[in-house]
C-alpha cells in the first residue's frame, strides 16, 4: 500500500485534518487534530518494522505526562489503572515506554483512530492531580451538600 493510499485511509476514516510527512526511511510523522486536555498535540509516527506497519508515539506520551506527574506515580494506584485500561482497551503495547499499535489487515484508519483514543485516554491521569482535585472539591461538595441535606438543616459557611 502506498503512503498516499494510507494517508487517504487516515483522512477517510479519521479526519480531513490529517497530514502524513516523511521522516526517514519507511517512517512518517502523522499530524492529527487530537490533543491532550492541556492543548498539546499527541505524537504519532507511522513506521515499518520487519514487514509490518506500526503506529508509535516515540515515547512522547509518558514524557508528556511526567511534565506534571512524578513518573513513579504513573505506575501505581488509580493512575496505573487508567493507563493500563486505555492500553488494553485499544490493544496498544507499551514497549519500554514507547507505545505502539500494529496495523492489522491494512486497516490504517481504524488503527490510527484506536491509537489516538488510547493516547488521549491516558491523558486522563492529569485530571487526578492534587491541584485539580482541590480546585473542584468545594464546588462539588457544596452541590452534594445542597442535594442531600434538607434546606432547613443547612448552615453552610
Amino acid at each position: 500500500m502506498s503512503i498516499k493510499s494510507i494517508e487517504r485511509d487516515f483522512i477517510d476514516k479519521v479526519s480531513a485534518q490529517i497530514r502524513v510527512l516523511p521522516d526517514g526511511r519507511d517512517r512518517f510523522r502523522v499530524f492529527t487534530p487530537f490533543r491532550f486536555d492541556d492543548g498539546d498535540h499527541i505524537t504519532v509516527i507511522l513506521k515499518k518494522e520487519q514487514r509490518r506497519w506500526l503506529l508509535s508515539d516515540g515515547g512522547h506520551t509518558y514524557m508528556h505526562l511526567t511534565y506534571d506527574i512524578d513518573e513513579r506515580k504513573l505506575f501505581s494506584g488509580t493512575r496505573e489503572k487508567i493507563i493500563s485500561n486505555a492500553l488494553s482497551t485499544f490493544k496498544v503495547e507499551d514497549r519500554f515506554g514507547e507505545l505502539i499499535l500494529e496495523v492489522k489487515d491494512a486497516r490504517f484508519g481504524d488503527a490510527l483512530y484506536a491509537f489516538a483514543q488510547a493516547l488521549v485516554k491516558m491523558g486522563d491521569v492529569l485530571c487526578l492531580s492534587k491541584e485539580h482535585v482541590q480546585s473542584t472539591f468545594m464546588a462539588d461538595f457544596q452541590a452534594l451538600f445542597h442535594e442531600v441535606v434538607p434546606e432547613t438543616d443547612r448552615d453552610f459557611d
